[in-house]
C-alpha cells in the first residue's frame, strides 16, 4: 500500500464515494479515474482478451451459437423471458398503485419472486456468457480501474499498483472494493438494491407496522394506567374508616308516688 498523497483539492477529497473495509471497518474512498487510469484499463483489457483467446477460451459470438446448438437459448427461451419481464412489469405497477398495507406487503414479495425468477432465468445466458474472452477481459479492466481508483481519506493509493491488487490478501477487501467500484462506474449507488420498488415498498409496510404498534402500545398503556387509577381509588373508598354513630341512651326513672 501506498503512503504517498497527491496534491488534491479539498472538494476532490471531499466528492468521493465511501464504503467500508469489511475486516477493520475503515473508510475506503473511491475517485474518479484519470484518462492515464482508463487508457491502463483498456490496455490491459486487449491483453487478457487476446491471452484468453490463445489459450482457446471461446468469444461471445462463439459461446451464442453453442447455447444455440444444444437448445439453451432460442425462440422459446426469448419468448419465455419476455413473459417473465411483462410479469415483472405487471406486478412492479400493482405494488405501485395500491395504497392498502396488506397488499403491498403481499406485492411486494411477489415482486421480489418475480424479480428473482427473471434473473434465474437469465442465468442460462448470462452464466455461460462470463466465461468468454470479452468477459475475462472485461474483468480484468474493472480490476484495474478498481487498483487505480480507490484511496485512503487523504487520497493516497490503496495499492501502488494492478499488481499489487491482484496480490492482495484480504479477499473480502478486493471483492468488495471491485463490486463498489463497478457500481460507481455504472452510475449505481451503494444501497441500489434498497431502492427497488418492492424494497421501498417492505419499508414502508414496516413503518407503517411500527406506527401502529406503536399507537397499541399506547392505547394500552393509557386504559392500563386508567383502569390503575380507578382500582386504587376503589381501594381508597374501601379503605376509608366509616363514622361511628353515637346514641344517647335514655335514662328511665321510676316516678316515686
Amino acid at each position: 500500500m501506498v503512503d504517498e498523497k497527491k496534491d488534491r483539492s479539498s472538494e476532490e477529497l471531499e466528492g468521493r464515494r465511501v464504503f467500508k473495509d469489511p475486516e477493520t471497518d475503515k473508510d475506503c474512498y473511491i475517485s474518479a479515474p484519470t484518462a492515464d487510469d482508463i487508457r491502463g484499463a483498456d490496455w490491459q483489457y486487449s491483453k487478457t482478451y487476446t491471452k484468453s483467446l490463445v489459450e482457446g477460451i471461446t468469444t461471445s459470438a462463439e459461446m451464442m451459437d453453442i447455447l444455440m446448438r444444444r437448445g439453451v437459448i432460442g425462440p422459446e427461451f426469448e419468448q419465455r423471458q419476455r413473459e417473465l419481464s411483462d410479469n415483472l412489469a405487471a406486478k412492479v405497477l400493482e405494488l405501485q398503485t395500491t395504497t392498502k398495507v396488506d397488499e403491498k406487503q403481499m406485492l411486494a414479495m411477489e415482486v421480489a419472486n418475480a424479480r428473482e425468477e427473471l434473473f434465474n432465468w437469465n442465468q442460462r445466458l448470462n452464466g455461460p456468457m462470463s466465461n468468454t474472452c470479452e468477459q475475462i477481459a472485461d474483468d480484468a479492466r474493472l480490476e484495474y480501474l478498481t487498483s487505480r481508483m480507490v484511496e485512503h481519506e487523504d487520497g493516497s493509493k490503496f495499492w501502488e499498483s494492478y499488481e499489487d491488487f491482484l496480490k492482495e490478501r484480504s479477499q473480502a477487501l478486493a471483492i468488495r472494493a471491485r463490486f463498489e467500484v463497478m457500481l460507481y462506474l455504472q452510475g449505481l449507488e451503494s444501497d441500489f438494491m434498497e431502492q427497488t420498488p418492492e424494497a421501498v415498498a417492505m419499508k414502508e409496510v414496516e413503518s407503517e407496522l411500527k406506527r401502529k404498534a406503536t399507537k397499541a402500545i399506547e392505547e394500552l398503556a393509557k386504559n392500563q394506567e386508567k383502569e390503575d387509577r380507578e382500582k386504587a381509588e376503589q381501594k381508597v373508598k374501601l379503605e376509608k374508616p366509616k363514622k361511628k354513630r353515637t346514641t344517647r341512651k335514655k335514662s328511665t326513672k321510676k316516678s316515686s308516688e
